[in-house]
């Protein structure tokens, strides 16, 4: 069987001047209802550094130029692993747009310590790699 994407992906860590990080409510995807970081899968034979700018513009409509790679999640999706290469870029000051409506109802700056929304597993995993310093999470059920 010729599989067309691979289970790879980006998502990046974008906080704002106050310490906010941008997340965004998906919906008609993946855990649709949940809240997710921008990023997506990397194309075949796409450098990890272009998939991640790609990924954010298209998204969110930022153009973040001060993306640090910070590490990588092994995520078990249920019928496959799902591995995540995590960026993150600090003192974004721009406004992001919802460039995708068919896929997140809106992006919002949100405090971590006071959002009570569901984060996916994976992406939960790649900001505890950004605080906590780490570069390798494995989340296995």
């Amino acid at each position: 069987m010729f599989q067309t994407t691979q289970p790879i992906g980006t998502c990046s860590l974008l906080i704002n001047p106050e310490g906010k990080v941008l997340l965004g409510k998906r919906k008609n995807s993946y855990k649709a209802g949940s809240y997710g970081l921008p990023g997506g899968r990397i194309e075949l034979n796409e450098p990890i550094d272009v998939a991640i700018q790609r990924e954010v513009r298209e998204e969110t409509g930022l153009q973040v130029d001060n993306l640090k790679y910070i590490g990588v999640v092994r995520e078990n999706q249920s019928d496959h692993d799902f591995i995540h290469f995590v960026f993150a870029a600090e003192n974004i000051e721009q406004t992001p747009t919802l460039t995708e409506p068919e896929k997140c109802e809106g992006w919002e700056w949100v405090e971590l310590n006071d959002f009570d929304g569901e984060i996916l597993a994976g992406h939960t995993a790649a900001i505890q790699l950004y605080f906590e310093k780490n570069n390798l999470v494995d989340i296995t059920r």
